[in-house]
């Protein structure tokens, strides 16, 4: 019998919060399984003696639930979870509830036979000793999937752009694997998908939970199975109420697919035969006598971020971050205030052994800088003199020019609060030569200048690694496609405070802290030259180009995008098996965002076609000519999705402001 002597501490409460259950509209043919909380025993109804003509509803569970609920407070599957409508405000105003006259039946219309995603809440009750707490829940989502089944079972993703041969390496190595949106007060989920596979984890003693709830270990991985999703007939038009890397499937598909494993289903093993896919032919990887490894800076780079305080998407910040530079010889960090930009320029510079007054300057830029001499300086024509800028650019490019082995950085703090274009344009075209032909020119040859070496120019070598940090808001400037044709813009997410704050998992992994990454590694052995892009690749590229250049000449594909776009999936860094960090598809789609679908803003009028509508009132996306061409590309679920996602945000700026950035 439970007794009120069950506590369960705040902590837990909140995460337990961030779970996700798959429900129905309560079933209204068992009214006893309805609390007594309103004038009806229906599922949706007002609350009895109130004043406020509170509206409470209904819902039951059709997924598994957290194993706290089910088996310490032993609730009973079918007992329902209560929610009122002053208390699911956020989800309530996005469908304009608040707005219609009869609540009562809108709501119902809106939940009736629809799958209805939601988060648990636990909140102590002190009316009942016997049941303790009241199960209450936040809507996330209404799906438009019709409720088909009593009972569905969760699909959870391994976090987006982790290689399936990553993944089961780290099953063998006990390494820690992250289901983002499926924390483990959950059991060991059944089945899990990985960059194409579906993986069937048959026992609950597979996997095992770590302190961070989202994290797993691998136990007993010889007896996991997995199959490729194209082995699997119908697969994506059976999962339902996908959500982030959450998705569910009947329990009826579900039995189909247990038993699909144990007649076709494949044991994972660990890969013996280290070898890794280039240009679609499997090659063996040589050993090459570094002096760092780029897994060993990698690993730092990720260290050095925990040990400040500072939390990154790991795939689309750290590794997309590295392999943008090191293919280009500038990169651009956005995003809004306050994610990190800065911090993860410097980091990175920490990482490399770069160090501030010595390699590495940072140029805060002012909103008055209009002209190169803002930055670089002028010569006094009078006294034969060159001023050189605050900015002391000119001063550490020439140290740089001199000390060709060893690595320089500069950084431009907010970099479009300038018209970037009037103050960088001496370096958009010399950026672009071979190496041997990039001499920065600050004054005509024929002027008078006692300092010799200046009047030949400074060389720009591929030692000096530009970043910029941006924002993209009403006080900033925007980037010409000029800029835009030219580099990488990288758009830091707000991760959650729920990720922010976890605890994170330690591990003691032994790598180099110490050594200085020099020009030779960063170039030459991290770095591949070959910039193949496979035929599908550029056969999407040209129909974006034909999409795009039709509504603006000026924003198409151009050959030094695409060739910006190999050379950087063919420099995606691998592990120290030779697998890549992210997936090939993922750093394809990072691309297209970054380097593409950066170009496309302005008013409605100019770019509604391209991105779709979003309706507000109902929260509905229509995609646009884009999306519509990624969807068509699409063979699962996770394929384009930062594109389809920065795509949405930018319908959505058009429908609230009529115009985009």
């Amino acid at each position: 019998m439970i007794t009120s002597n069950i506590e369960i501490n705040e902590k837990v409460k909140r995460e337990i919060s961030n779970c996700y259950i798959l429900g129905r509209l309560a079933d209204e043919s068992d009214p006893d399984r309805i609390p007594p909380l309103g004038k009806e025993r229906r599922a949706i109804t007002r609350v009895q003696n109130d004043d406020k003509d509170t509206i409470v509803f209904y819902v039951q569970a059709i997924s598994d639930e957290p194993k706290i609920i089910k088996n310490i407070l032993n609730k009973d599957h079918k007992e329902c979870y209560v929610s009122f409508d002053d208390r699911n405000s956020r989800y309530l105003q996005s469908i304009k509830y608040y707005e219609q006259s009869d609540k009562i039946q809108f709501l119902r219309d809106h939940l009736e036979n629809k799958l209805i995603l939601f988060r648990p809440k636990l909140s102590v009750r002190h009316d009942n000793i016997i049941h303790p707490y009241h199960y209450n829940f936040d809507i996330v989502l209404v799906s438009d999937d019709k409720v088909d089944s009593n009972y569905y079972v969760s699909v959870p993703s391994i976090k987006n752009g982790v290689p399936a041969a990553r993944f089961e390496k780290s099953l063998f190595e006990r390494s820690p694997i992250q289901l983002p949106d499926y924390p483990n007060y959950m059991d060991i989920p059944e089945f899990i998908l990985c960059d194409g596979y579906l993986y069937f984890i048959p026992y609950q003693d597979i996997l095992e939970t770590g302190s961070n709830i989202n994290l797993y270990y691998g136990k007993k991985p010889e007896q996991i199975k997995k199959l490729a999703l194209n082995d699997i007939p119908d697969y994506w038009d059976n999962v339902k109420s996908a959500y982030r890397e959450l998705g569910f499937t009947t329990d009826v598909y579900a039995s189909k697919l247990r038993d699909l494993f144990h007649t076709k289903g494949k044991p994972v093993m660990l890969q013996e035969n280290i070898s890794v896919k280039k240009g679609g032919k499997a090659k063996e990887i040589e050993e090459k006598n570094q002096t760092l490894s780029e897994v060993e800076f990698i690993s730092r780079l990720k260290y050095f971020a925990d040990e400040e305080g500072l939390t990154y998407q790991e795939e689309e910040a750290l590794i997309n971050f590295h392999a943008a530079l090191k293919t280009e010889n500038i990169a651009v960090l956005g995003g809004m205030s306050g994610t990190g930009k800065t911090q993860l320029a410097l980091l990175y510079a920490k990482a490399l052994g770069v160090k501030k007054d010595e390699n590495l300057l940072m140029v805060p830029i002012s909103p008055s800088y209009t002209e190169p001499s803002d930055i670089l300086g002028y010569l006094n024509h009078q006294m034969g003199l060159f001023m050189e800028s605050e900015t002391g650019l000119v001063s550490f490019l020439e140290e740089a020019s001199e000390r060709e082995n060893e690595l320089f950085m500069v950084l431009f703090d907010e970099m479009n609060l300038g018209q970037v274009e009037h103050y960088f344009s001496p370096f958009i075209s010399l950026l672009e030569l071979p190496k041997d032909q990039r001499k920065l020119k600050l004054f005509s040859k024929d002027a008078v200048c006692h300092n010799r070496k200046l009047k030949e120019g400074i060389p720009i070598r591929d030692n000096v690694l530009f970043v910029g940090t941006a924002n993209f808001d009403e006080t900033t400037k925007d980037f010409s496609n000029r800029m835009l044709d030219r580099m990488n813009v990288i758009f830091l997410e707000k991760v959650t405070f729920g990720e922010a704050l976890v605890d994170k998992e330690t591990k003691n992994e032994i790598f180099d802290k110490e050594t200085v990454v020099d020009r030779k590694i960063y170039r030459e052995e991290w770095t591949r030259k070959e910039t193949k892009l496979e035929e599908s690749e550029i056969s999407l590229l040209d129909r974006l180009h034909s999409l795009m250049s039709e509504y603006d000449s000026q924003i198409g594909v151009s050959f030094r995008i695409a060739k910006g776009i190999g050379k950087y999936l063919s420099n995606i860094p691998l592990d120290k098996d030779g697998n890549l960090f992210v997936t090939r598809k993922t750093g394809f789609d990072y691309q297209i965002k970054q380097r593409i679908l950066t170009k496309i803003r302005g008013h409605r009028e100019q770019i509604q076609d391209l991105v779709g509508t979003f309706d507000l009132e109902n929260n509905k996306y229509q995609p646009g000519l884009i999306a519509r061409l990624l969807l068509e590309e699409i063979s699962g679920e996770d394929e384009f999705k930062t594109s389809l996602n920065f795509i949405k945000q930018k319908a959505k700026e058009l429908s609230r402001n009529g115009y985009a950035l």
